[in-house]
C-alpha cells in the first residue's frame, strides 16, 4: 500500500521550494546541500531570495507580509490625518487575540533602544473584518470586546507596528512564543475582507461553525483516547488545543507561574528547572518572556545531585520541563524519580513527549502533571498545518487548579466532557477579552534575551527583571478561537491514522538503524532510543498491548509503540557528514515527523548562532537529523545506501 503524504521524487525538489512541494500552506522548506543549510543560517541572500515558504515560526509567511502591508496603507489612508500614528518605515507583526498583543507589545518596550533620543512608541491596531481600524496609542489598554455577532473566522486581529531596524526583535517574538497568525487566516483575510476587495462580491468561508466543532471535538477525543489507560483514564475535558506547539508550552507555563506567583511576592521569582537539551525556544519562551528564572541541567547531571540542591534549598523551582524522549539526541529521562522529586519539593513537572509520538509510542502522562505536544508533527504528517496540544494528568494534585487556570472556570470531575463553553465559542457566543474570572495573571518579563551556558558542566542560572506587567487570563475560548477554522480541519483530517503513521515510520527507522547505520564504518554513533544508554526508561513507558487487545498479526508495527521515527547520527568525521546529507536524496529542511523523509543539518538549523554551547551537550555541528517517513524500506534503503556510500569515499 502506498501511504499518502509521501514525496516520490524528492531528487527534483529545488533550493527554497515548500514542502509538501507545491503547498502553499507547507510548514517546511527545501535545503538540498549542506552549503545551502550554511546559507539559510546564516542569512545568506543567495539562499533567502529563492525561498518560498520555510518553517512558519522561523519565517514569517510572505502572505502575512503582505497582509500586514496591505493593512498598514489601509489604516495610513483612513487614519491618517486623526491618529497622530506615524506608521513611515514600520513594518507589523499580526496576532490573533489581545493576550498575545499586549505581550508583543510589552516585549517591544523591553527591547527598544532607551538610549536613542528618538522616543519609540508600540501602538496596537485592531483590524475589524469590515474595514474599520481601532487604533490604541501606548499607554491604552484595550477595550472589552465582544464576539456574539462575529461571524466564524471573521474575529478581531491584532496588528503591532515596530521600526524596520527592530526586525530581529519582531522576528523573536514571532519565533519564540508561535503567536503569529496561520497563513490559512491571513489568506482568508486577503482573498475575503470586503474592504481589501470594495469591488467584487467575497466567496463564501470555507467553513462553518458546526463543522470546525465537530473537528475540534474529534481532535480532542483522538487524542484523549491515546493518551488513556486502564488505570488512567484521559477525558476529552482534559485535552487543551492550541495553533502551535510552543503556544500549548506558553499556556502550561503561564499557569503554573500564576498558581505559583502569590507565594512568591516579595520573596522571589518563579523558577524553572530545564532538564536535558532542551528546544532552545522552549528555553527563551520561559525565561524572555514569561520571565522565569532558568536553571539549565544537562543531561549527564545525576538525580541524585538534583536532590541534593533540592534539599539543601539551594535549588528552589516551581516548575521542571523535560523532553521524551530528547531532541536531537534521543535520550530519555528517568520520569519515575522527577515524578518522585516533584512531589516531595513540590514543583510542577511538564513533559513534551513530541518525538515520542503524542502518545502513540510512548506515555509518560501518569508521570507528570501535563503533556505538551507538537501536533505539527507526526500527529498531522501532513506538514501542512500547525497545532499544539496540552494534556493534564488527571491523577496529578495540580489537576484541578490547573484546569481551572487554563479554563477559567472549575472542573466537573464526575463529567466525561464538559465542554459545553466550546460550542458558545464557535458559535460566537464567548467572554470577550476580558478573564471570566476575577484573578489576574502576573506575566513577569525578563529585560534581557537568555544567554545560553558558557559552560555545561554546571547549571547555568538567568534572573529576569523584576519588572513585571499584569495582564488578564486568556481564556480557553479565546485561546482555540485563535486556531483558524481551515488549519482545525485540515488537522482533524490529517491526524485521523497518526497512531498507525507514527508506528510505522518507526518500524522504519529502526530497520535503518539496525541494518544500515550500525554496521557502516563511516558512523561513529547512531542516536536512537533503542540501543541507548536510557532504552530501559523508555521501555517503561512505551506503549503495550493491553490484556483487552487482540493477539497481533505477524508484521503489525501498529499494535504497540515503537522507538520514534527520529534519528540523529553523528560520521567520523564533519566532511563524511556532509557527504552524506548532499548524496540523501530525500526532502531536506527543518521540522519533523512529516508522511515523508525529512532529513536536516539539526544544529546549524536551530543552533547557529550557539554552536560552541550546542557542542558542550553534545550536539556537535555536523549532526545529521532524519525524520524517517512512511516510504517503503527497499526505497528508502536504497538511498540511505547510496548516501552512505558517498561518506565511505569521502576520505577527509
Amino acid at each position: 500500500m502506498t501511504e499518502r503524504g509521501i514525496i516520490e521524487h524528492p531528487e527534483l525538489l529545488k533550493l527554497g521550494e515548500s514542502l509538501p512541494p507545491g503547498d502553499p500552506h507547507g510548514v517546511s522548506v527545501h535545503l538540498p546541500t549542506w552549503e545551502d543549510t550554511l546559507g539559510w543560517a546564516s542569512r545568506d541572500r543567495r539562499v533567502l531570495d529563492t525561498m518560498v515558504t520555510g518553517y512558519p515560526r522561523f519565517f514569517i509567511p510572505r502572505v502575512v507580509e503582505r497582509l500586514a502591508e496591505r493593512l498598514l496603507e489601509h489604516f495610513t489612508q483612513t487614519h491618517d490625518h486623526t491618529s497622530n500614528i506615524d506608521l513611515k518605515d514600520k513594518h507589523a507583526l499580526i496576532v490573533s487575540t489581545a493576550h498575545h498583543a499586549l505581550m508583543c507589545r510589552q516585549f517591544f518596550r523591553q527591547k527598544v533602544d532607551h538610549t536613542s533620543k528618538q522616543e519609540t512608541t508600540f501602538p496596537i491596531l485592531i483590524a475589524h473584518w469590515n474595514g474599520t481600524i481601532t487604533f490604541l496609542r501606548e499607554h491604552e489598554d484595550l477595550p472589552q470586546v465582544k464576539n456574539e455577532t462575529t461571524p466564524l473566522g471573521q474575529e478581531d486581529i491584532f496588528l503591532l507596528p515596530y521600526p524596520v531596524d527592530m526586525f530581529p526583535v519582531a522576528k523573536a517574538f514571532w519565533q519564540h512564543t508561535g503567536f503569529g497568525i496561520s497563513s490559512r487566516r491571513a489568506t482568508y483575510w486577503m482573498d475575503s475582507a470586503p474592504f481589501l476587495h470594495p469591488s467584487s462580491q467575497a466567496p463564501p468561508p470555507p467553513f462553518s461553525p458546526s463543522e470546525t466543532t465537530t473537528a475540534l471535538s474529534a481532535i480532542r477525543t483522538r487524542l484523549a483516547n491515546c493518551y488513556s489507560t486502564p488505570s488512567l483514564p484521559v477525558a476529552d475535558k482534559d485535552v487543551f488545543l492550541y495553533p502551535t506547539g510552543m503556544s500549548s508550552i506558553a499556556a502550561v507555563s503561564a499557569a503554573v507561574k500564576s498558581l505559583a506567583s502569590p507565594q512568591l511576592t516579595g520573596k522571589r521569582q518563579p523558577s524553572v528547572a530545564l532538564f536535558g537539551f532542551l528546544y532552545v525556544d522552549t528555553l527563551k519562551l520561559l525565561s524572555t518572556l514569561l520571565g522565569f528564572q532558568f536553571k539549565l541541567f544537562p543531561f549527564s547531571t545525576p538525580l541524585s545531585s538534583l536532590e541534593q540542591s533540592l534539599e539543601s534549598k539551594e535549588l528552589v523551582i516551581d516548575l521542571l520541563v523535560t523532553e521524551f524522549p530528547g531532541n536531537p539526541l534521543l535520550q530519555s529521562p528517568d520520569l519515575v524519580r522527577l515524578w518522585e522529586l516533584s512531589r516531595r519539593f513540590e514543583f510542577a513537572l511538564v513533559v513534551d513527549d513530541t518525538v515520542g509520538g503524542t502518545g502513540a509510542n510512548v506515555n509518560v502522562l501518569g508521570r507528570c502533571d501535563a503533556v505538551v505536544s507538537s501536533l505539527t508533527k507526526m500527529v498531522s504528517g501532513g506538514c501542512d498545518v500547525m497545532g499544539g496540544c496540552a494534556v493534564l494528568n488527571p491523577s496529578s494534585e495540580r489537576y484541578e487548579q490547573l484546569w481551572e487556570e487554563l479554563t477559567g472556570s472549575r472542573p466537573d470531575r464526575n463529567s466525561a466532557t464538559d465542554l459545553e463553553g466550546e460550542e458558545m465559542q464557535q458559535s460566537g457566543e464567548t467572554d470577550g477579552i476580558g478573564d471570566r474570572r476575577a484573578g489576574k495573571r502576573d506575566s513577569g518579563y525578563a529585560e534581557e534575551e537568555p544567554t545560553l551556558a558558557s559552560s555545561a558542566k554546571e547549571p547555568y542560572t538567568k534572573s529576569p527583571s523584576q519588572r513585571t506587567i499584569t495582564i488578564k487570563n486568556e481564556t480557553k475560548q479565546e485561546t482555540e478561537r485563535s486556531w483558524f477554522p481551515t488549519d482545525i480541519t485540515s488537522m482533524d483530517h490529517n491526524s485521523l491514522d497518526f497512531i498507525h503513521r507514527v508506528r510505522k515510520a518507526s518500524s522504519n527507522a529502526e530497520w535503518i538503524v539496525q541494518t544500515l547505520l550500525h554496521p557502516h564504518s563511516s558512523v561513529q554513533e547512531v542516536y536512537y532510543p533503542k540501543g541507548s544508554s536510557t532504552e530501559a526508561i523508555y521501555e517503561q513507558f512505551r506503549v503495550k498491548p493491553t490484556s483487552s487487545d487482540s493477539t497481533p498479526a505477524a508484521g503489525d508495527e501498529d499494535h504497540e509503540g515503537g522507538y520514534g521515527y527520529l534519528v540523529s547520527i553523528k560520521f567520523q568525521t564533519p566532511a563524511k557528514a556532509r557527504a552524506f546529507y548532499d548524496a540523501l536524496d530525500v526532502a531536506k529542511g527543518p521540522s519533523l515527523g512529516t508522511n515523508f523523509t525529512l532529513c536536516c543539518a539539526y544544529t546549524l538549523l536551530a543552533h547557529y548562532r550557539e554552536l560552541e554551547w550546542a557542542a558542550e551537550f553534545g550536539v556537535v555541528e555536523d549532526l545529521v537529523r532524519i525524520s524517517v517517513g512512511l516510504e517503503e524500506k527497499g526505497w528508502l534503503g536504497e538511498r540511505v545506501g547510496r548516501a552512505l556510500e558517498a561518506a565511505g569515499r569521502c576520505e577527509a
